[in-house]
């Protein structure tokens, strides 16, 4: 499958914007194009314009759409590409979803949650009172990630389309995409710093997770998160796990015991033991043991008791 990526002006002069946004997607449905996404969440209108980002702003998205839809090859879905860096995505699809209801014959959806808008610096020429080049850059990689569920979890509700893309590093972050109802999953910065082997070990730990899970199919595995995929902070249980250490593992550098509140101390044979009066469960311990002796847990009824406040 080869699917091409394109834009369009936003200058305000929508006669002239629609020629374009309709000029791009004629040449390329005539190129050949099996499917075309349009990039909605970099700047395109310059800064300060209404169309800086456009899907910042749900009436010049869906008029946007509604341009290209109207003019579209109904035989070649097209994805219109959002930010996850809104108050609100719901308004933003919302929209969108009403400019679908207008084609029903024609195939279309969204992508979320791309990059997000952040400020990058470069070195300048050498000079005095000369500071480095600021430059707006889109924020990729893991650290994405969490935005990108959070994203897809709020649009998924209303029912469009969606390939989830914006921070995938692994197989397990494309599962997170598909059972929050992402139909495809979109990598980028892993293709990049790998190179496109990396794909094969993404599909077999997918397979592998899938068997795992007791599923048969990725069509079958796509939307298990769904209806209810978040839990409400209220509703989160108030007693935090305690970590645990495995001594077949332990290194007994004592790391661990730089715990910030003081819960973790070494025993006679330099291995970890935890104070579950002072531990907060906050596992920052666990993520910094480079050997994987620490794990989480849940507390004992008499750990319960003493559960710092």
């Amino acid at each position: 499958m080869t699917a091409a990526s394109t834009g369009g002006p936003v200058t305000g002069n929508d006669e002239n914007d629609r020629k374009g946004w309709q000029a791009n997607t004629r040449k390329l449905e005539n190129a050949g194009a099996m499917a075309v996404e349009y990039s909605l969440s970099c700047p395109q209108g310059g800064d300060g314009t209404k169309g800086d980002i456009v899907s910042q702003d749900p009436e010049l998205t869906a008029k946007i759409i509604g341009w290209v839809m109207e003019i579209s090859n109904p035989d070649i879905p097209k994805l219109f590409k959002l930010t996850g860096a809104v108050t609100s995505i719901y308004q933003v699809v919302n929209a969108i979803k009403q400019v679908y209801a207008r084609y029903p014959n024609k195939k279309a959806g969204i992508t979320l949650a791309n990059s997000f808008p952040a400020l990058a610096f470069r070195k300048r020429a050498e000079g005095p009172g000369v500071w480095d080049e600021g430059m707006i850059v889109g924020m990729s990689g893991e650290g994405v990630a969490p935005i990108s569920n959070l994203t897809i979890s709020k649009a998924v509700k209303l029912g469009v389309t969606i390939s989830g893309n914006g921070g995938p590093m692994d197989y397990k972050s494309a599962a997170n995409f598909l059972a929050l109802g992402a139909k495809s999953v979109q990598f980028c910065t892993i293709v990049m710093k790998y190179g496109f082997g990396i794909i094969d070990e993404l599909n077999s730990g997918l397979s592998h997770l899938l068997e795992e899970k007791g599923y048969s199919s990725v069509g079958e595995f796509i939307g298990c998160a769904l209806p209810n995929p978040v839990t409400n902070f209220g509703d989160l249980s108030a007693v935090k796990n305690i970590p645990e250490a495995d001594p077949d593992l332990c290194r007994h550098c004592g790391n661990c015991t730089r715990c910030g509140y003081l819960a973790i101390t070494l025993n006679d044979e330099k291995t970890p033991e935890i104070d579950a009066s002072k531990c907060i469960g906050c596992s920052l311990c666990v993520k910094r043991c480079f050997s994987g002796a620490l794990a989480m847990r849940k507390r004992t009824p008499e750990e319960q008791k003493v559960t710092p406040e």
